[in-house]
């Protein structure tokens, strides 16, 4: 994909950035244009401590070189070890090696557990079901039999947030499943699981029948030919059932006015942990914003913090991968990004693996019959995910990768 280097200013509106070209600019030049990467999709229709309280009565979960040679030029053979220093170093790319293989071993295991609690989340048996919010919206709390049917274990029942198809708008699970299924693939620790399911309407009658406006719901729904309704089924938190499914110090913050965001913000500006500072709240609010970026949803709401845990949720997704996004939509997320002086090394590696090929079996697991998103979006995501990704390596040309992946 062609790209050309930004011909206007800092954070203003730009055309696609040359890889060729931008390679030539010099680091300052770099970060500016990393900086205010938009990519032309994006630019359609719109204008260019401790927690404090934890610290204070709970109101901000937070107070306070290789030689350059020319590209037909062979590889320089490396250079002869001498004595000790010799064996520290190579003994240093053996602990780097070590200690990666061992994140990636982290990682594949995570995903593996997120995989089973999707699968828990589509299959255990429905034991009831209870109208949440208002009748129109359709939301259900849910009590799932986890383990039903596996020998010598007892199921265990847990709550879970589960939203039948409506026929106003029949596919919309499909966005929350997708910015999980993102998240997952990047390793991003904000997002709870989240699925689709198949749920026959006699079922569904047979839970909700005695709910004054039972009638009304189930004309609402849109049953497919088989008699089935698809129902977008969440876990109630990030991570396996356990006691952040059942956290009773958890509460929603605005995105667009909270203190907490300026609190975190000015931590992801200190280049060196700032006062009062939580590294995970810090790595969880990157990863919100990343996500976001990514996902195109400049139209995030609300945040969840669960106090107990020192951690952050991304639970109403339904705004991500619109069909069409403005530039300026995405202006919050983009702007802190660009502000930001450090980021974790997994969100950095992680990026530059998933490619399209990773995202279209993210995304599109079974071809056009079982796409979660539209073609555009993958072409869209894989332009925010080069922009991201040299944003951030334009930062390690600046300051270092120890200084900027340091989270």
């Amino acid at each position: 994909m062609s790209r050309r280097a930004p011909d206007g200013p800092a954070r203003g509106r730009l055309r696609r950035r040359g890889g060729a070209a931008a390679r030539r600019l010099v680091v300052a030049a770099a970060l500016i244009a990393a900086s205010c990467a938009r990519p032309s999709s994006e630019q359609d229709g719109g204008a260019a401590g401790a927690i404090a309280a934890l610290a204070e009565n709970e109101i901000a979960l937070a107070p306070g070189g290789v030689s350059a040679r020319s590209s037909g030029e062979p590889p320089a053979p490396p250079a002869p070890r001498v004595g000790a220093a010799g064996d520290a170093q190579v003994a240093r790319a053996a602990g780097d090696a070590q200690a990666a293989r061992a994140a990636e071993d982290a990682q594949v295991a995570r995903a593996a557990g997120d995989a089973q609690v999707a699968r828990a989340l589509q299959r255990s048996p429905l034991r009831a079901l209870r109208l949440t919010g208002k009748p129109t919206d359709g939301r259900f709390e849910a009590i799932l039999a986890f383990g039903a049917g596996v020998e010598a274990a007892a199921p265990r029942e847990v709550k879970v947030k589960l939203a039948p198809a409506q026929k106003k708008a029949p596919l919309a699970f499909r966005r929350p499943v997708a910015f999980y299924r993102l998240a997952r693939a990047l390793g991003a620790h904000v997002v709870p699981a989240a699925t689709a399911r198949r749920i026959g309407i006699g079922e569904l009658a047979a839970h909700i029948g005695r709910e004054p406006n039972g009638r009304k719901l189930l004309r609402r729904f849109a049953v497919m030919n088989d008699g089935t309704v698809d129902a977008l089924v969440l876990a109630p938190a990030p991570g396996p059932p356990g006691p952040r499914w059942v956290s009773s110090r958890r509460r929603s913050v605005r995105f667009d006015d909270a203190p907490e965001l300026d609190v975190w913000a000015r931590w992801a500006r200190a280049r060196s942990p700032a006062r009062g500072e939580r590294a995970s709240i810090l790595r969880d609010y990157l990863e919100v914003l990343a996500l976001d970026y990514l996902a195109g949803n400049g139209l995030r709401k609300e945040i969840v913090i669960d106090v107990s845990a020192g951690a952050l949720s991304l639970e109403a997704n339904a705004s991500a991968f619109p069909l069409h996004v403005k530039a300026h939509e995405l202006d919050r997320q983009l702007d802190r990004l660009v502000e930001a002086a450090r980021f974790p090394r997994a969100l950095r590696d992680a990026l530059a693996r998933f490619g399209p090929e990773q995202a279209a079996a993210a995304l599109r697991p079974g071809g056009i019959e079982d796409e979660l998103v539209p073609p555009r979006a993958l072409v869209e995501l894989e332009e925010r995910r080069q922009a991201l990704l040299s944003l951030i390596e334009a930062k390690i040309a600046d300051r270092g990768e120890d200084a900027v992946l340091s989270l």
